[in-house]
């Protein structure tokens, strides 16, 4: 699996967190919750070396991409996310 830079990996992570833009029922901030924790599980299972430095990033923006999920996510895309199992599946499947 190639390695991605730290600021692509982060990226990533905001990227899914700003792709939840879609209209149907709002998820609830325990949904984001998940949905926030699988993200970050991802980015990890990602790294050819998990960083305790990209989870750290990660978790700082935890919060940030939870609001962003209750204000302008549905249940259905928290529900893709949560089904895939890597983040290439994330980008294929989750649009």
């Amino acid at each position: 699996m190639p390695r991605r830079s730290t600021t692509a990996c982060l990226l990533i992570v905001l990227a899914a967190g700003a792709t939840l833009v879609g209209c149907g029922k709002k998820p609830s901030e325990a949904q984001c919750g998940e949905f926030a924790d699988h993200m970050i599980t991802l980015l990890q299972e990602s790294r050819e070396r998990p960083s305790s430095r990209i989870k750290k990033m990660a978790q700082d923006k935890r919060q940030d991409i939870i609001s962003k999920c209750v204000e302008d996510g549905t249940v259905e895309e928290v529900e893709c996310v949560l089904g895939q199992s890597s983040l290439e599946d994330l980008a294929a499947n989750c649009k």
